[in-house]
């Protein structure tokens, strides 16, 4: 007679079970489907509500923009006309200045010349012009030597114009006389009854930087003084223009 092994057990299989397990899991990927889905959604509503805040502000940043170049437009405009009537009367006014100094000037000019009689007789130096020309570092210049006083007597001597200023060595003084491009002219030597001028053109050395011009007339006429000035480089170009 056989006997059953006692070390196995016979169970019966129930499919029913697996059929259920796979049925929970297919519940489960569903709803995460269905969870990510919403989550989608929401995000996209999120980021076109985003989109129509930034380009309503877009539209409102572009807006202001606007009216605010048309405003400085306007405003610039406004100014422009207000500047452009400005310029023309300070330029007016800077004319009729001139037209004025010239006239003084002239009155000057001949009332040393036609001097009252209890004047003293002596020298002026009316004017001392300089005027830059088209080469660079080449100037003109124009210096008028006029009479005062009583009389047709004729008043002579000599005239020295230096030009101070620095360059890279320093401090320099240049004689005019040494620098004048026309080494024909008569040089500084006056004799006149009334007035007399003189006129030329000179250059300075490369790098030398004028300040100041110091003039000397020297008299070899008798009871005439002799004198010193000083003027100005900065002084010399603003009258002249």
């Amino acid at each position: 007679m056989s006997q059953l092994h006692s070390g196995f057990q016979v169970k019966r299989y129930k499919p029913w079970k697996v059929w259920l397990g796979a049925f929970f899991v297919a519940l489960l990927l569903w709803l995460f489907f269905m969870l990510g889905q919403a989550y989608q959604s929401y995000e996209l509503s999120y980021f076109k509500l985003e989109r129509e805040t930034l380009v309503a502000q877009i539209d409102g940043l572009e807006s202001r923009n606007h009216n605010l170049v048309k405003k400085n437009a306007q405003l610039s405009s406004s100014s422009r006309i207000e500047n452009d009537a400005y310029v023309l009367a300070n330029q007016a006014h800077i004319k009729l200045q001139q037209q004025l100094l010239e006239q003084e000037e002239e009155l000057v000019f001949y009332q040393s010349i036609v001097s009252p009689q209890d004047v003293e007789l002596g020298i002026n130096l009316q004017t001392f012009e300089v005027k830059p020309r088209g080469k660079k570092g080449v100037f003109s210049y124009k210096m008028v030597l006029t009479k005062r006083g009583k009389g047709t007597k004729k008043i002579a001597g000599s005239a020295t114009v230096l030009i101070r200023g620095e360059d890279k060595k320093g401090e320099r003084e240049l004689l005019l006389s040494k620098i004048v491009l026309d080494k024909s002219e008569r040089g500084t030597h006056f004799s006149f009854r009334y007035f007399q001028v003189f006129e030329g053109e000179f250059s300075f050395v490369e790098d030398f930087v004028p300040y100041e011009l110091e003039i000397g007339i020297v008299s070899t006429t008798k009871k005439i003084k002799s004198f010193t000035d000083s003027i100005s480089w900065a002084r010399v170009l603003s009258e002249d223009s």
